[in-house]
């Protein structure tokens, strides 16, 4: 599983300096759109709406499931 950010997402993230954790999620498949993923750090709340799930097929036949998070949630 992979987590992608909307560049609004990705600007939010860089400027919280949080881009490198929202990333590396580990979310889970379990996970569908219009489910809000809050991260909580250092008492601040930061909202992330998943807007996407993507499977990806490589040439040998893997399968990775890809989410993508945007901000602001709405």
């Amino acid at each position: 599983m992979s987590v992608a950010l909307t560049a609004s997402a990705k600007h939010y993230a860089s400027k919280q300096a949080i881009a490198g954790m929202v990333e590396t999620l580990d979310l889970g498949s379990d996970c569908a759109v219009g489910d809000l993923i809050s991260l909580e750090t250092a008492g601040a709340r930061h909202d992330f709406a998943v807007i996407r799930r993507r499977w990806i097929i490589d040439a040998r036949g893997g399968t990775m499931l890809e989410l993508t998070l945007d901000h602001p949630a709405r």
